[in-house]
């Protein structure tokens, strides 16, 4: 009896756990929360983990810099400051091919080293960048492949 109560037990779990799986994340929301995602890290200064979200044969073409070249300058910016703090603005997502498996994003950042508001930005002394980047599907994970980013303005973040 105990052998055919626990064959029961396992097999209802079993049963349970299939009828109960989760909607599958659209490909939008899976991007942001990569984003939101990729921020957390930064703020938190993991960047060992932040750079798993960067291909190894990331390009960025105006700069011409590799992963390793982008991890160095990432690196030296979260060395200069005790604290991290970002803020970003999604002004645009264009998907590639018709499908999930790359978009082009492109993302405004404010990054300082104390906590501020969107509406300290025209007197904010600190980073305001806006990136252009490709992500990739890969292993159902986005990647950046590629990126150019440039100086942003506090206008810019108001759409």
């Amino acid at each position: 009896m105990r052998f055919n109560v626990n064959f029961l037990t396992i097999g209802l779990l079993f049963l349970l756990t299939a009828c109960s799986s989760e909607e599958p994340v659209d490909k939008q929301t899976k991007l942001l929360n990569t984003l939101q995602t990729m921020e957390t890290l930064i703020e938190d200064k993991s960047l060992d983990d932040f750079m798993e979200y960067v291909h190894d044969d990331f390009k960025s073409p105006d700069r011409g810099y590799s992963k390793k070249d982008v991890e160095r300058l990432i690196r030296l910016r979260l060395l200069r400051q005790k604290s991290v703090f970002v803020h970003q603005a999604i002004k645009r997502i264009d998907w590639l091919n018709d499908d999930d498996q790359q978009a082009e994003v492109e993302v405004l950042a404010a990054m300082a080293g104390a906590d501020f508001s969107l509406t300290d930005l025209p007197t904010l002394n600190g980073d305001l960048v806006k990136f252009v980047v490709t992500f990739k599907l890969i292993d159902d994970d986005y990647v950046i492949t590629q990126a150019n980013y440039q100086r942003a303005h506090p206008g810019e973040f108001i759409f």
